[in-house]
């Protein structure tokens, strides 16, 4: 099972990471014609944008979990407990 989580952690890391690189150019291609004077963006560049928070919290996500799945495989080791649900 340990394996299986660990895949999965994987996979949804990469994609939150991936999902914060996008959101991240979507900001700068927001913030770069601010700057340039332009003040009237679109909806959709603006809504894009949020992709890189939710890229955020999608990898720190995945991290507590592959965590918390490393700690239950590592007290199931050492002590031979249950797994904590």
């Amino acid at each position: 099972m340990a394996t299986t989580v660990r895949t999965t952690t994987a996979r949804w890391a990469r994609a939150g990471v991936a999902l914060f690189v996008v959101g991240l150019a979507f900001i700068a291609i927001d913030v770069l014609p601010f700057f340039a004077g332009d003040h009237n963006t679109s909806l959709w560049l603006n809504l894009a944008c949020l992709l890189a928070p939710l890229g955020f919290a999608i990898t720190v996500w995945s991290g507590v979990r592959g965590g918390r799945a490393d700690q239950r495989a590592a007290a199931q080791r050492t002590h031979g407990e249950r797994p904590i649900h």
